[in-house]
């Protein structure tokens, strides 16, 4: 029996531009769960461990970046643990790169594949380990090439690319699970989607770890690394193994998107119910729904401003809208400033080409409320 990790599209270095005076904050943030990944390779202990590329957001990083991650390599290394990596598609190998040669050498148990496909055998663990770097612009899948010669009893195959799949435009750089099964391989460990999931299962496993830290808003699935266990198997060589995956939560961050129905809700129970989901690691995303009355005004940027403190980061975004077939006009006397109003802005709604109803039915429900004095938000 044999252990691995499988972990990919780490991103270390990236921006986090979205995330504004926090995005620093969780830049570090990817560091700490890099090592906390690593720890657990120590822990358990693994035999191998898998990187399939996006280690780094981009091929240039600074020293201080390059160092901590050769601190990880090291903490492998003292534990007699093996590393096999690929570049990916963020971080390609390139001249003056973060793969330029010297940066990762010392670490005596790092294999770095590069754009041509190649091989590792590991003797002790009795395991060929098959991988190649994406080779940018090449228009070919990432699998092309590749010639998988069973000469230990396991195999195992690290690769970056998008997996085919049905109803989506394909790339020319599309891998098909047909190439998978062709491999022959124990299993296939993947980088490049974000979130964690399968893609086969026996007699040649594949699976996406995902990243094991949130990168990007609308990603969910992300957080984990893989512990993947090869069985032993049959007599006979030419047997693939059989590989049990378990996902092991390692982010600390998460991403949450909720629809919320506002129709007929007051300011404060719109609040209440998203402060139903606070949590200070909770990247959240609210969608407000629904048609709302005349003068009750919702204002995303101040929801956000007055509950933001209660998660890592929120997001509101308010396409609710006004049924205009549901304002009565008689409640609006034509002879007063705020009749008049109503008719002019309706009128002006009925008009206008629709894309710029939006901001006119804001208009109008801002418009309302401060005429009738109401507190609006």
């Amino acid at each position: 029996m044999i252990k691995l990790l499988h972990l990919s599209d780490v991103h270390l270095g990236a921006r986090f531009q979205m995330l504004g005076e926090r995005g620093r904050e969780h830049r570090r943030q990817l560091q700490e769960t890099f090592a906390r990944a690593i720890g657990i390779a120590c822990e358990e202990p693994v035999d191998l461990v898998l990187i399939a590329g996006d280690l780094f957001d981009s091929p240039h990083q600074s020293e201080s970046t390059i160092s901590f991650v050769r601190e990880q390599f090291r903490r492998l290394e003292a534990r007699g643990i093996p590393l096999c990596l690929i570049a990916g598609n963020h971080d390609p190998f390139e001249e003056g790169g973060v793969y330029a040669v010297g940066r990762f050498e010392q670490c005596s148990n790092v294999t770095l594949f590069g754009t041509t496909p190649g091989s590792k055998v590991f003797s002790q663990l009795d395991l060929t380990v098959f991988g190649s770097s994406p080779s940018p612009g090449s228009g070919r899948s990432p699998l092309a090439g590749w010639k998988v010669e069973r000469q230990t009893r396991f195999a195992v195959g690290l690769v970056h690319g998008s997996i085919y799949r049905s109803g989506q435009v394909e790339g020319p750089a599309t891998i098909h699970p047909e190439e998978i099964r062709g491999l022959g391989l124990d299993y296939l460990a993947l980088g490049d989607w974000h979130s964690c999931q399968r893609v086969l299962g026996p007699p040649t496993t594949a699976w996406y770890s995902g990243s094991p830290e949130f990168l990007s808003l609308d990603q969910e699935g992300a957080g984990h690394v893989l512990l993947v266990t090869l069985e032993e198997p049959g007599s006979a060589l030419e047997e693939p193994g059989s590989a049990h995956v378990r996902p092991v939560r390692v982010g600390r961050r998460s991403y949450k998107k909720i629809e919320l129905e506002i129709s007929a809700l007051p300011v404060e129970e719109i609040k209440a119910r998203i402060l139903q989901e606070a949590d200070p690691d909770l990247i959240m995303d609210v969608i407000l729904k629904g048609f709302i009355q005349p003068g009750i005004s919702i204002s995303a940027a101040e929801l956000e401003e007055d509950l933001g403190g209660h998660f890592f980061r929120l997001r509101v975004r308010n396409e609710s809208s006004l049924r205009l077939e549901d304002l009565d006009e008689q409640d609006f006397p034509e002879g007063t400033v705020l009749g008049r109003f109503v008719r002019l802005m309706r009128k002006r709604m009925e008009e206008l080409d629709p894309a710029e109803r939006p901001l006119l039915e804001e208009a109008l429900q801002l418009g309302v409320g401060l005429l009738q004095g109401r507190e609006v938000l």
